[in-house]
């Protein structure tokens, strides 16, 4: 019992510095420049909201936020509203990008979902 927490202790700390020695690596990305499979940062208005997600807009195109919240929570983001997304692009004909985290421009961080560990801390920790 004792080794799984010190190997997950490991891992973590492993983690954590790199995420310090990568820490603002990752920089907004144009929705036009979007590629698979990176995690992204991508930054614009969102110019329409359903259940599922939202239209986001930027100077070079705009694509499909998929930001579903567990338990039929509603996403607290308007239309017009600027937001910074962390996720990423998602394979097939649809061009939807896997939104993680949503930073509104008050500073306020919306967590939609937890992505694959070697992506989250990096995404926390990058996100400004």
């Amino acid at each position: 019992m004792w080794r799984n927490d010190v190997k997950k202790y490991f891992i973590l700390n492993a983690f954590l510095a790199f995420v310090v020695l990568c820490n603002g690596c990752v920089k907004i990305t144009p929705v036009k420049n979007l590629a698979l499979p990176p995690v992204s940062i991508i930054e614009g208005n969102i110019t329409r909201l359903d259940d599922g997600g939202f239209d986001l807009t930027d100077d070079s195109g705009s694509i499909y936020v998929r930001a579903e919240l567990p338990e039929n929570i509603k996403l607290k983001i308007s239309v017009g509203e600027k937001v910074k997304v962390y996720g990423n692009l998602q394979g097939g004909k649809k061009k939807i990008f896997d939104g993680y985290v949503i930073k509104k421009s008050s500073g306020e961080q919306i967590i939609v979902s937890n992505p694959s560990p070697h992506f989250g801390f990096i995404l926390q920790s990058s996100f400004k």
